[in-house]
C-alpha cells in the first residue's frame, strides 16, 4: 500500500518550491527579501500616502451589510449558495454582489435582486486597472454600508452572523478578524516596510472580515493602497489576505483577532487519511460560525459528491501540517491535514445536514433556466471575448449601409 507519508516525501522532492513557502512548521516564507534601498522606498510612500487621506465622509455611508466578491462560473456559482443559505439561515442584512465588466448577466442580477442583493460593477467606480484580490479591499471600502462583514463567495455561515455586530469587541475595535494557520517568516521584508518589529503571530484569512469603517478608515485606505501596489506587496505577502493586518500594524492601530485556530473540513479515507478541503473558522466563543470550501468549490463539485465527513481541530501544541495534492475525478487538488495533538469529530455530530442543505440549493440552482441561460452568456462574452460586442457592431453597420456596397 502506497503510504500517506511516503507521498508526502516524494511530493516535497519534486516540488521544493512549494517546501520553501509552507513549512510544516506552520511557517509561510515569500522566497522574495528586497534590499533595504527598496523597503525603505517603499516604507516612505505608504508614509506620504497615509498624510493624503482625507476625513471620513460622514454622510456617504449607512447601516449594515455584507459585501461579497463573485463572478464568473465558478465563483456566482459559489455565491448563490453562499447567499441563499444565508436567507435560509434567518440572516436579513441587505447584501452587495461586487464584479468586474460582464462577469454577471442582466437575468442573474435580476435573480440577485430578488434575493435583497444589490449588484455593483467595479467599473461604475473606477477605470483603474486592479487586481482580483483588491477588489476585496476596494468593494469594502465603497460599498453603501457604513459597517461591512465581508465573505468569500465560498464561504458559507453555518447561523446568521448579524450578531457579530453587536459583540463588544467589535464594538472596542471596530474590527473582527480571523486567522490563518500560517506565520509569516519573521525575515519576511514586510516587517521592515511598516517598520514594526518582527512578531510571531498568526497570518490573516481573509475570508470573512468585520470592519467599520468609520471607525478604521484611515487603516482601511492603507489597506487599499498596500493592495493597490501588489506588484511589490504580493510578493512578499498572500495576495490581499495580510494586507488588512498589516494596514493596521503599520498604523500602530490595534485589532482583534479570533483566538480559536482554524480547524479543517473534509472527509476520511477507509485508511483513515483525512483530506482537508474547508477552512472552519468560529465565533468569540470557539463556536464553528464560517465553513470556507476554498480547495474545492461548490462549481466544481457534482450533486452527488459529499466531501464533509469530518472536522479535524487543533487541541494542543504538538502538530505539523501536510498540503500535498490528491487527484479528485481526475482533477488534481490541494488538500490539507493536521497531524499531533488533534481531534477528528464527525460533521454531522456538530452540524447536522448542513452540508445536504448546500447540496440542495446547488442542485436546484443546475435545474434553473436562468443559471442555464447564464452559462451561455459566458460562453459568448467571456471565453469567446468580444465576439457579441463585434456582432452587434457588424449588424448595426449593416443597417446603416446600403446592402450592395457593404
Amino acid at each position: 500500500m502506497f503510504g500517506y507519508f511516503s507521498f508526502w516525501k516524494i511530493f516535497l522532492k519534486n516540488n521544493n518550491k512549494y517546501k520553501d513557502c509552507f513549512t510544516e512548521d506552520f511557517i509561510r516564507n515569500s522566497g522574495v527579501f528586497f534590499s533595504k534601498k527598496k523597503k525603505k522606498s517603499m516604507r516612505n510612500s505608504w508614509q506620504e500616502f497615509v498624510l493624503q487621506i482625507k476625513e471620513y465622509p460622514i454622510d456617504k455611508y449607512r447601516g449594515r451589510g455584507i459585501v461579497i466578491c463573485a463572478g464568473g462560473f465558478v465563483y456566482l456559482t459559489c455565491a448563490w449558495v453562499n447567499i441563499k443559505m444565508l436567507r435560509k439561515l434567518g440572516c436579513i442584512l441587505p447584501i452587495e454582489v461586487w464584479y468586474e465588466e460582464n462577469e454577471l448577466s442582466e437575468g442573474i442580477i435580476e435573480e440577485l435582486n430578488k434575493l435583497g442583493v444589490v449588484c455593483k460593477n467595479y467599473f461604475d467606480y473606477s477605470n483603474k486597472k486592479i487586481h482580483s484580490y483588491a477588489l476585496k479591499p476596494f468593494s469594502i471600502l465603497h460599498s453603501a454600508f457604513e459597517e461591512v462583514l465581508f465573505l468569500d463567495a465560498d464561504n458559507n455561515c453555518v447561523k446568521d452572523p448579524t450578531f457579530l455586530f453587536d459583540t463588544s469587541v467589535y464594538d472596542k475595535y471596530g474590527c473582527l478578524f480571523w486567522p490563518d494557520i500560517w506565520e509569516t517568516s519573521l525575515n519576511n521584508s514586510i516587517w521592515d516596510i511598516i517598520g514594526c518589529r518582527p512578531q510571531n503571530m498568526r497570518e490573516q484569512e481573509s475570508g470573512q472580515i468585520l470592519i467599520n469603517k468609520k471607525k478604521c478608515w484611515r487603516e482601511l485606505n492603507l489597506c487599499m493602497f498596500f493592495n493597490e501596489n501588489y506588484e511589490d506587496y504580493y510578493q512578499i505577502l498572500l495576495g490581499d489576505k495580510d494586507t488588512f493586518k498589516f494596514a493596521w500594524l503599520a498604523m500602530d492601530r490595534e485589532y482583534f483577532m479570533i483566538d480559536t485556530p482554524v480547524a479543517y473540513c473534509g472527509y476520511e479515507n477507509e485508511f483513515k487519511v483525512f483530506f482537508g478541503l474547508t477552512m472552519v473558522q468560529h465565533d468569540l466563543n470557539g463556536q464553528i460560525l464560517f465553513l470556507h470550501r476554498n480547495l474545492i468549490k461548490w462549481a466544481k463539485t457534482n450533486n452527488d459528491e459529499f466531501f464533509w465527513t469530518h472536522i479535524k481541530r487543533i487541541v494542543g501544541e504538538n502538530v505539523k501540517i501536510y498540503k500535498p495534492f490528491i487527484s479528485i475525478n481526475e482533477r488534481k487538488n490541494l488538500y490539507l491535514d493536521i497531524q499531533g495533538d488533534v481531534e477528528v469529530i464527525p460533521f454531522v455530530n456538530l452540524l447536522g445536514n448542513y452540508e445536504y442543505l448546500c447540496m440542495d440549493i446547488l442542485s436546484s440552482l443546475r435545474k434553473e433556466k436562468f443559471y442555464l441561460e447564464y452559462l451561455l452568456y459566458l460562453a459568448s462574452t467571456m471565453i469567446r471575448g468580444n465576439y457579441m460586442e463585434n456582432r452587434a457592431n457588424l449588424f448595426d453597420k449593416a443597417k446603416a449601409t446600403d446592402y450592395a456596397n457593404f
